[in-house]
């Protein structure tokens, strides 16, 4: 299915890469799909791109494809963790001449993130370095608190420390919150706000018993929570292959933070990859009862808030 064309007054999401840690195939998983975290968010006229995992690929394809080669992508990635970055030397604006890709991305230093995106491109890595690609790249560093947002349709995006989240807002407003909740270097948490409706993106997230309070607290009456759902409890909780501290939630603590924070609707991502549509179908009927306006997502849904 083609990318979304950017429209003015749209708030849509698209659903391109819905699995964690490793991109996986076969004819049981289809229906879900099994390329790893990449959302498309068309709002107000902007194209956001959440992650750059493996479903990034066909994404670019269809911008490419579709769109002038003067238009602009703007991604930001909640970590920079392999099955989240997997897909971005693939993304065809990187590559074609013309195309305006903007990366954000969580960095304790202004420069830090751009270092590590050049690293992939290390020759023993990958055959084309990060400055032989063709497209325009400018890449920003975050540490969490920013607020971002853009001028008149044309004009880039402007970024600066926020100091207080207001609840309405009518224009295009990203803001950003990093949390502990994984492992070693926490991850960066995104909230899209405009025209009335909010989507938060929170994935990575390793909650703790009732939740992290910052995630909650930054989730607060979303329209839409996409959130880390990675294990069932059996499965965080084994005696032999526990896999706790490894910064991913069950399905449990997803709904504990959405009935907490008061969302209205809870989209459980980032799936384990060994679970197949039927394991996946099992899912997403505990997550209604747990918390009854919840889905799974899978490659190919696409949301108009």
């Amino acid at each position: 299915m083609a990318a979304m064309a950017t429209r003015a007054h749209e708030f849509r999401v698209r659903f391109w890469g819905v699995r964690g840690s490793y991109p996986t195939t076969g004819q049981n998983t289809s229906a879900i799909g099994g390329d790893t975290s990449c959302v498309e968010v068309n709002v107000a006229g902007r194209r956001l791109i959440f992650d750059a995992g493996t479903g990034i690929i066909p994404l670019g394809k269809e911008i490419c494809h579709r769109a002038a080669t003067g238009s602009n992508s703007y991604l930001f990635l909640s970590h920079t963790h392999i099955d989240h970055l997997m897909g971005l030397y693939f993304f065809e604006p990187l590559l074609t001449a013309g195309a305006r890709s903007f990366i954000y991305g969580p960095a304790p230093t202004n420069g830090a993130l751009q270092q590590t995106l050049r690293q992939l491109t290390h020759s023993n890595l990958f055959p084309v370095t990060f400055d032989e690609l063709r497209g325009k790249i400018e890449v920003h560093s975050l540490h969490g608190g920013e607020a971002l947002r853009f001028g008149a349709l044309g004009k880039r995006l402007t970024m600066r420390k926020l100091p207080a989240r207001p609840r309405a807002n009518p224009e295009l407003l990203i803001t950003t919150h990093k949390s502990s909740a994984h492992p070693r270097d926490g991850v960066m948490l995104y909230r899209v706000e405009y025209a009335g409706k909010t989507l938060v993106y929170a994935t990575d997230v390793e909650q703790r018993p009732g939740g992290y309070a910052d995630v909650i607290e930054f989730a607060r009456g979303a329209d839409l929570l996409i959130h880390d759902a990675q294990y069932l409890h059996g499965e965080y909780h084994s005696k032999t292959k526990s896999k706790k501290g490894w910064g991913h939630s069950t399905i449990e603590m997803a709904a504990v933070v959405a009935a907490k924070a008061q969302v209205k609707k809870l989209m459980l991502f980032h799936h384990e990859p060994q679970h197949d549509d039927a394991d996946m179908r099992r899912i997403e009927r505990l997550g209604k009862k747990l918390f009854a306006n919840s889905i799974v997502a899978y490659q190919g849904l696409e949301l108009q808030l």
